[in-house]
């Protein structure tokens, strides 16, 4: 069965996510939850943290445990929601924008590294593929 595509996808995301933290926790102290929260809120802010964690993919058991280490590092800001009290938004604080500007070329040449042998287009178009394929398998199992 190890010849699945869904358990080599498996296997592949979790080797680039261990190859992430190598990198982005041993020199900016960010393990992978939070990076995925900064990069998220780098491309839209604010959100509220289930917001944040359906677009970063993060376990909501995570989500506030990161934005909680991200706060005290002062890399964002948390804001009571103007319509609803139980909530709060998170953005990035200029520290925050600062931090994700140093990272973005690093994480630039490590996709260049992993695309080795494909162009970016046809990376993306078998990504998409799989993607809109997967969510179909979803809706209709």
């Amino acid at each position: 069965m190890t010849d699945l595509v869904a358990f080599r996808l498996i296997h592949l995301a979790d080797v680039i996510s261990r190859a992430a933290t190598a990198v982005f926790e041993a020199r900016f102290n960010l393990n992978n939850s939070e990076l995925r929260a900064l990069i998220v809120l780098r491309e839209e802010q604010p959100l509220t943290s289930a917001e944040l964690s359906r677009r970063g993919r993060i376990d909501k058991a995570w989500i506030s445990r990161s934005i909680d280490r991200l706060e005290k590092r002062r890399l964002v800001n948390r804001e009571a929601h103007p319509t609803d009290s139980r909530m709060t938004l998170i953005s990035l604080t200029t520290q925050g924008v600062e931090l994700m500007t140093e990272l973005t070329p690093i994480a630039t040449q490590r996709q260049k590294r992993l695309l080795s042998g494909l162009s970016p287009n046809e990376a993306f178009r078998v990504i998409e593929i799989l993607e809109r394929n997967a969510q179909d398998l979803l809706s209709n199992p």
